[in-house]
Order: C-alpha cells, then sequence, then structure tokens
C-alpha cells in the first residue's frame, strides 16, 4: 500500500525506539504534534496540515493518533487519513482501568476505531487492544537494546556472587505508571527479612517523589551507568502498571541479573521463560514473597538463572528487532 505515498511521523517526544521504526520505514518527521506544543496549536497545526496533503498520505503516529483519529470521523476526505499508531505507552491500560478522565477515557474509545493499523510493543499491548477493540489490526514489535549498550552488557560475565540488592530503571514523572510506590512497599517488606538489602532507583526522578517514597536503603541515583550497578545488584524488580515493554528489563538481563515483574508489565512474556512464578500480582506481599524466595535460593540456582537471562537479553539485538519488524511491516502492508 504505501508505494508512491508518504509516510509522515507524527511523534509525541520522540522515544529512539519509535524513531528507529519510523527510519526503517523512511518516514517523515513531522513535529505538529509533539509534546512541546500546546492542545489547541496542534489541533490547528494538524487542520493546516491535512488541507495541504493528499487524504492517501500514511501517518504513522507516536501514540499521537488523537487528534487525526477524531478528524477522521469528519465528513471529509481531507481527513481520511490512514492511520498507524505505535502502542507503547500506558494508554490502553489506563482505558482499561479507567484510570483516566471521563471525557478523555471517552474520547480515545470514540478515536480507537479510526486507526487502521496499530504497532503493538509486545504482548500485553496487543491483549489490551483486542479487549477494547476486538476488530483492531495489529503487529506486534520489540524494542532493542542500543548497541552500544548490547555489546558493553553482553561482555559483563554471568553471575557468580550475590547480594541483597535490588536494581529498578525508570522515569519519572508518572510514578504509578512505573508502579514506584509498589516497588518501595515491596522493598519495605524485604528489607525486613534482610537488613543488609539496598534498593537503587536509576532514572529522573524529582524532588518530591524522592521525598514522598524516602525509605532507609533506596538510593534514587539519578541518571547513572547501568553497567556498575548491575555488577553491584542480584536481582531487578519492576512492578508497572501497563509499563509497555521496558528495555531497562532487557538490559537487565543480558547484563545476567533476573527480573521479576508484574502482571501489568510487558515483559512477563519473556520472564515467564526465565522462570514463571516471576511473574507477580501488583501487591508488594506477593511481590516480596518472591523476592525474598529468590535471595534464599541455593548459589548454584542463582547463577543458573543468571545464565538465562543472558541467552533470554541477547534476543533483542538491533539489526534482528528490526529485521523482524520489517518484514511483519512488508506482510501487512501488502495485504491493506
Amino acid at each position: 500500500m504505501q508505494n508512491g505515498k508518504n509516510i509522515f511521523f507524527l511523534y509525541y517526544i520522540p522515544h529512539t525506539f519509535h524513531k528507529s521504526l519510523a527510519q526503517a520505514v523512511r518516514a517523515k518527521d513531522l513535529d505538529i504534534l509533539c509534546s512541546n506544543k500546546k492542545p489547541l496549536r496542534r489541533i490547528f497545526s494538524y487542520i493546516k496540515f491535512s488541507l495541504f496533503t493528499s487524504p492517501y498520505e500514511i501517518l504513522l503516529c507516536e501514540g499521537t493518533f488523537l487528534i487525526p483519529a477524531l478528524f477522521k470521523i469528519l465528513p471529509f476526505k481531507k481527513f481520511k487519513k490512514f492511520i498507524i499508531n505505535i502502542s507503547g505507552d500506558p494508554k490502553l491500560y489506563y482505558i482499561k482501568t479507567k484510570n483516566m478522565n471521563l471525557f478523555k477515557r471517552f474520547l480515545h474509545l470514540l478515536a480507537i476505531p479510526q486507526v487502521d493499523l496499530f504497532i503493538c510493543i509486545g504482548e500485553m499491548e496487543r491483549d489490551l487492544l483486542r479487549e477494547i477493540f476486538p476488530q483492531a489490526k495489529y503487529i506486534v514489535a520489540y524494542p532493542f537494546i542500543e548497541e552500544e549498550r548490547y555489546n558493553k552488557l553482553l561482555n559483563l560475565p554471568v553471575k557468580e556472587r550475590f547480594n541483597h540488592n535490588i536494581l529498578f530503571v525508570g522515569n519519572g514523572p508518572d510514578h504509578f505508571y512505573k508502579g514506584i510506590d509498589l516497588l518501595i512497599n515491596t522493598f519495605k517488606i524485604v528489607k525486613q527479612e534482610f537488613q543488609d538489602a539496598e534498593l537503587f532507583i536509576l532514572g529522573n526522578w524529582n524532588k518530591d517523589i524522592k521525598e514522598k517514597f524516602y525509605y532507609q536503603g533506596v538510593h534514587f541515583v539519578g541518571f547513572s551507568q547501568i553497567y556498575e550497578y548491575i555488577e553491584n545488584c542480584s536481582l531487578y524488580l519492576h512492578l508497572g502498571r501497563g509499563d509497555t515493554f521496558p528495555v531497562s528489563n532487557l538490559e537487565a538481563l543480558l547484563g545476567g541479573i533476573p527480573c521479576i515483574v508484574s502482571a501489568y508489565t510487558g515483559t512477563k512474556e519473556l520472564i515467564k521463560e526465565l522462570r514463571d512464578d516471576f511473574v507477580v500480582p501488583l501487591d508488594p506481599k506477593k511481590a516480596a514473597e518472591k523476592v525474598i524466595e529468590y535471595f534464599q535460593l541455593a548459589e548454584d540456582d542463582k547463577k543458573d538463572l543468571s545464565l538465562r537471562a543472558k541467552e533470554l537479553g541477547k534476543r533483542f539485538k538491533k539489526e534482528l528487532v528490526l529485521s523482524e519488524f520489517i518484514n511483519k511491516w512488508n506482510s501487512v502492508m501488502r495485504e491493506l
């Protein structure tokens, strides 16, 4: 379908991975819906763009489908663009759980059926989409680990010695989405059992969040190189609420650290291959029980998990991931 047609990448920030997908399909960057523009300006910019382009153009949206999809409902050919959305944010989870402004949720439920194709980042996002709109067309894609980081993590040895330190990597400001409250409350229980336990939180978090979740043994370390923390920790813990497919999980695995994740963290499909019971409910008590159980394993069992974690992480090499995506993209485009 895309032969002879332009593909425009309507980005929000953009995320490095989403930008790579856009580049892979030769999409042209278009900033009219980006995060630094106010809502009214986005709307007027989109109207202007639509009026001066062909209705047959393809829009590749970085979760920015709402305005194009709502305009598509109008009975004007200029607004009947072909919309493809990269679903890699918590929107679908928030729609499912009704953790969204009522009016905003209503608009999204109107807009979703107007999207022609979804690129779901992982199986969890696909399942949420099916639940909300069973008729949706989609392909499932996966993120990759940046090449330089991939090579460095690959060269880290399988762990031989273990401690009670826990690692988490994620950025604010949405601490609910990242499950920071669950993470801290889980750690509090673990800390009672293992007094030497430490929790290292990498990423950008504001002062209010740091003060709100302050607890002995919790370290918000900002933007730091992940390698030293992988070497200094024995477990990665991620209790997201709709966190699509966090690359930090993949990096931890490739670095040889086993991961325990929530049932609403998309990497659960991968972690199940590591150990099925390392996927836990959104419940700090149950998550803590699993962390404690892991820390109590024999050294040889932990070494085995470290080795298996590294093997799982190897799958997310950039060239392999993008090659698989392009094959799926070409296949579905031929059918549309």
